[in-house]
């Protein structure tokens, strides 16, 4: 009963793919009706539309749109300043059709079909969007490249992100969730980057067949430093039939960036971490071709500790508040009681370089300094007991100076704590 099910989703899901490659290469994007056009010239049609210019590049929402929007003029930005562009099921919110240069950020688009499309479209920016409940794809892109499609969140649409036809874009930063068949689908696409992502519960209603990352005919993208979580299931890579004998391959991608950066965070992993550097033992295999050789053991993050540095930890934790004061780095840790954290991070030595303290709930704990650490970055890995921690990581300082330094540090967070507190009476009272 069970293989006939799996049989059954795998071919609904094959069918549609099929159905939809179809669409993609014979049609533009439907027009609907009132349509709202930006047009060459820097006029928008109707005048009456909700969207101001200032200076003729900038495109604002002054209210909600209940409309679709073309775009035909390059160079321009499409601001959403947090408005809804709103649809009835149909239609497509946002099209570009041979643009270039253009950047879309900071609107809720929903209620779709495709929440943004780009068709032969180069040097775009999408981002900052929040994109939901769309009928078909929350944005897809038909023949374009080096577009950038980053932090935006991605939920509740049928597919994700989808790429056909398509090289050289890069897909980072974004929140991809709860979607119900792909988070990311790449299909006859090459030479694209997909990193940074959080692809988390998709393909719920297709389980087995439709993934969080699913690659069709597609072959050298660079895959890494994603959390793919409880998707069903995380990956898969379709075979494709070249020559004339009909001889099915699997097309070989990059599943992480070598070592000590490392991969992705996979949900599914059931590896060890035997010298605790972080990084599982043993590779994640998704085909014979398809393997994060240095899958991460727990959740990967990026932090901005300066406009031009980051700090990157993998954890089993939960980390929150994280912040650079120009001295330590800082962030809590949370876990479930009873349990053990651990944590590798990566510290920039221009952000701090010298041997280094660290601080758990204010009480120093020892760490290794692993021996992938580098001129140009520190790779630091400590554990602790579960619960909600403040962890500091300042520069090793004279002992006549560690304890005043302890002091002020304890006093900071004391004072934090106290201000969340007061927030959330606050806040409990107002509810």
């Amino acid at each position: 009963m069970k293989k006939a099910v799996f049989a059954y989703f795998t071919i609904l899901c094959l069918l549609s793919t099929m159905l939809l490659m179809g669409l993609a290469s014979n049609i533009h994007p439907v027009e609907a009706s009132g349509t709202i056009h930006i047009e060459a010239d820097g006029t928008i049609d109707p005048s009456t539309a909700p969207i101001s210019t200032a200076d003729n590049n900038t495109y604002t929402f002054t209210d909600n749109i209940n409309e679709s929007i073309i775009v035909r003029r390059d160079n321009i930005v499409v601001d959403g300043t947090g408005y809804t562009l709103q649809g009835t099921g149909s239609g497509t919110g946002i099209i570009l059709n041979g643009r270039g240069n253009v950047t879309i950020k900071n609107a809720n688009i929903k209620n779709f079909e495709y929440g943004i499309w780009l068709r032969e479209s180069s040097n775009n920016s999408i981002s900052e969007n929040n994109i939901q409940t769309n009928e078909q794809h929350g944005i897809l892109l038909v023949h374009s490249s080096n577009n950038n499609i980053s932090t935006n969140t991605m939920e509740n649409n049928a597919y994700g992100i989808r790429l056909y036809y398509c090289t050289d874009n890069s897909i980072f930063r974004n929140n991809i969730t709860y979607n119900l068949s792909f988070g990311i689908n790449l299909e006859s696409s090459s030479h694209n980057r997909i990193f940074r992502n959080n692809i988390t519960k998709n393909g719920r209603y297709q389980p087995g067949s439709c993934p969080g990352i699913y690659l069709q005919q597609s072959k050298d993208n660079e895959i890494y430093h994603n959390n793919l979580v409880d998707n069903a299931p995380n990956a898969s890579v379709q075979k494709m039939t070249t020559g004339s004998d009909g001889e099915r391959v699997w097309h070989p991608n990059t599943w992480d960036d070598g070592y000590p950066s490392g991969g992705n965070y996979w949900s599914d992993y059931t590896g060890v971490d035997s010298n605790h550097d972080g990084i599982g033992d043993t590779p994640y295999i998704i085909d014979e071709n398809n393997t994060d050789n240095y899958p991460f053991m727990g959740i990967f993050s990026d932090f901005n500790a300066t406009s031009e540095y980051h700090v990157q930890t993998i954890c089993n934790s939960t980390i929150s508040d994280f912040q650079f004061n120009g001295t330590a780095i800082i962030f809590n840790v949370t876990g479930e009681d009873g349990t053990m954290g651990f944590c590798r991070t990566c510290i920039p030595t221009a952000v701090m370089n010298d041997t280094y303290t660290v601080l758990v709930n204010g009480t120093e704990v020892p760490f290794s300094l692993l021996p992938c650490s580098n001129s140009t970055h520190s790779y630091l890995y400590f554990s602790y007991s579960h619960s909600t921690q403040d962890v500091v990581i300042i520069p090793e300082l004279p002992s006549v100076l560690i304890v005043p330094l302890l002091m002020t540090l304890t006093l900071g967070i004391a004072v934090l704590l106290k201000k969340r507190k007061l927030y959330m009476r606050k806040d409990s009272q107002l509810t």
